[in-house]
């Protein structure tokens, strides 16, 4: 979760989307409880009299010059910015032994993994089973090999109550799955998707995107009872008969963009039914409920559904957001500056953060530094 929603939290400024992730973030664990607490505390009693880039400074020499805050380096950074004086203390030497329930800094040094194949599938009755490349799953007519999840054709009667699954993708992962009526759909990082473990007949085919990014290559109408396949992601409906796009809607973006591939699908936003042309994305505007249309490269849109990263004219922060789901890091810029610096480049997903860093280094309008699981970009 990116620090500036803790502070608008703060100053209630939320929007409702955002409302959403910082809840999902605060009841994760006593941890962000606590840590929320005590930069509410601080910030209500010192946001007056706090110099912003002294405190980013004075952090950053307490870390060098101790080689502390490896584990915690995240909230470090984040609240030097804010509250200079006062929580380097909590940070470089721990809290008082009163507030136990605290951050602790430790020696630990964590590595920057390359994301691979790895999911939560949530069955009907509510037990989850953990997915991930080198291990097999199997039971009735679901089958795993650690890298994909395939569901048997198996028909249900029409007014059969449905059941549905869930396949929970983390930062840092990414799946394939083959529906039960042959539908396959690639999901990214930080990605959720609900299904029905089988389609009822004779009725419209239904899967929700919860949030996230996934790429559909849809079985067709007419080996389906010439029902229609329908996608359905918060504010809007995809519609379609038989065709791959690509959807993405993430929960802390503003934008839904819908990509064509092949074929035809609708866009409906409850208000107005958007038709888009193959190489055209539509976006819609969470905020609004407005849509515009563009066209677009295909490949730089679902280049990760094929293990890479394929930025064009791409500003470092909407890179950075990218690196930071696959490769599950915190981003931190020094300056807003940095952040619309644009770059071009395609990157295989199986390259280290610190190579594709390295080589956007070298064009010499940025540089980065990597502590445990946070990169700064200066």
């Amino acid at each position: 979760m990116e620090f500036k929603l803790i502070l608008k939290k703060i100053n209630n400024t939320l929007t409702k989307a955002e409302t959403e992730v910082f809840n999902e973030w605060y009841s994760e664990s006593e941890d962000h409880r606590a840590y929320f607490e005590l930069v509410k505390e601080k910030y209500d009693g010192e946001k007056e009299s706090v110099d912003l880039e002294e405190g980013w400074e004075t952090v950053l020499r307490s870390i060098d010059s101790k080689k502390k805050n490896k584990v915690l380096w995240k909230y470090a950074a984040a609240i030097a910015i804010l509250i200079a004086g006062s929580l380097t203390y909590y940070i470089l030497n721990g809290a008082p032994e009163q507030n136990t329930n605290l951050p602790v800094v430790t020696e630990k040094t964590e590595t920057i993994e390359i994301g691979s194949d790895k999911a939560t599938l949530t069955l009907e009755d509510g037990s989850n089973v953990f997915l991930k490349k080198g291990e097999s799953y199997e039971t009735g007519h679901i089958k795993s090999n650690g890298e994909q999840l395939v569901y048997q054709n198996k028909s249900e009667q029409e007014n059969t109550e449905v059941a549905y699954n869930y396949l929970t993708i983390p930062r840092g992962g990414q799946f394939f799955i083959e529906l039960s009526d042959g539908t396959k759909v690639w999901l990214n990082s930080d990605s959720k998707l609900k299904y029905p473990v089988s389609f009822s007949a004779n009725t419209s085919r239904r899967v929700e995107l919860l949030y996230g990014e996934a790429y559909f290559d849809v079985s067709p109408s007419s080996e389906n009872n010439g029902v229609n396949f329908i996608v359905t992601t918060q504010n809007q409906e995809v519609e379609v008969l038989g065709t791959e796009f690509n959807v993405k809607a993430y929960k802390e973006e503003d934008v839904i963009s819908t990509t064509l591939v092949e074929g035809k699908v609708s866009v409906n936003n409850n208000s107005s039914k958007t038709n888009l042309a193959i190489g055209h994305q539509s976006k819609l505007n969470k905020l609004t409920n407005e849509i515009e249309t563009l066209k677009v490269n295909i490949y730089n849109e679902v280049s990760w559904k094929s293990g890479f990263f394929s930025f064009q004219n791409m500003p470092l922060k909407d890179i950075m957001t990218v690196l930071s789901r696959w490769y599950d890091v915190d981003v931190f810029f020094e300056n807003d500056r940095i952040q619309d610096v644009t770059f071009n480049g395609v990157f295989s997903k199986k390259q280290s953060i610190e190579e594709i860093l390295s080589i956007i280094e070298n064009t010499n309008e940025t540089t980065y530094k990597i502590n445990g699981k946070a990169v700064l970009m200066k």
